[in-house]
């Protein structure tokens, strides 16, 4: 029996998430419901994607018995009280990140679904590009050493984004490219958790910067991640691919393909 999907807001990461929903065989996976604050727009996304239930509003949507599982795609500040009310009714959630706009939104997430005893998910969708799979088995595989440094770059042109610039919408980098950043060197160190950060930011008429330095001491040498978020393009990032520092030499992912690992050199870096 395919899994049922209830897709709530009408918006274009909605439309992008259908259409990456629609690659999976229906025999697996089906939108049977989407929601809306604007009911004109749930029908018109309903109609676009084929799906067979439109509703004007969250609560509707929430109530319907023949959904297994929400996509929560709403703007950020909404994750928290969307996704509430979707575990509250019994629902499985998928929530767009960021998650929740700080640590206490999102421990309220964990709460309710612990005590309802329903799935809650980040949808940070590059952990499942394949050249994410292929980093995580060459970790696996200590092919690389004892990884002592990682550097994460993501820099794009949003300043024209609202949610990026609008304080009430979370407005700055990190809560909405920083966080693949962050999360590229949480997964290298296999979610060790750091001693310490150290993060710093500036935000100026053209561009919304953060730097976030994860710090861990211990063995031969300390470990370091060092995550840097860009609301504006930087092309020579792109044109120089940060390696992860090892402790027999270093790989690099390149920031315009999701498929390849370049090879790693040879002799301590």
């Amino acid at each position: 029996m395919a899994t049922r999907w209830g897709i709530c807001s009408a918006g274009k990461i909605c439309h992008d998430f259908m259409v990456a929903l629609k690659t999976l065989p229906a025999a697996d996976h089906q939108a049977v419901a989407v929601a809306s604050r604007d009911s004109s727009r749930a029908r018109d996304f309903a109609k676009r994607h084929e799906i067979p239930k439109s509703y004007g509003s969250y609560e509707e949507l929430a109530n319907d018995p023949n959904i297994d599982i929400v996509y929560v795609g709403t703007i950020n500040p909404q994750h928290l009280r969307v996704a509430l009310l979707m575990l509250q009714a019994g629902k499985n959630v998928l929530c767009e990140k960021p998650m929740a706009m700080n640590l206490r939104e999102v421990q309220q997430l964990i709460c309710a679904a612990r005590d309802s005893n329903r799935f809650l998910m980040e949808g940070l969708w590059t952990r499942f590009f394949p050249v994410s799979n292929a980093i995580r088995c060459l970790l696996s595989q200590n092919n690389l050493g004892e990884v002592k440094m990682v550097k994460a770059e993501f820099g794009t042109c949003m300043m024209g984004t609202p949610r990026v610039v609008e304080k009430d919408l979370g407005g700055g980098v990190l809560l909405d490219i920083g966080c693949y950043c962050l999360q590229f060197v949480c997964m290298v160190f296999n979610g060790e958790k750091p001693e310490s950060i150290h993060a710093t930011g500036f935000l100026t008429e053209k561009d919304s910067r953060v730097y976030v330095v994860p710090h861990k001491s211990g063995g031969e040498w300390e470990s370091q991640g060092v995550s840097t978020a860009s609301s504006v393009s930087t092309p020579q990032l792109h044109q120089q691919y940060r390696p992860a520092l090892r402790s027999r030499g270093s790989a690099a992912v390149s920031p315009e393909r999701t498929e390849g690992i370049f090879p790693a050199t040879t002799g301590r870096e």
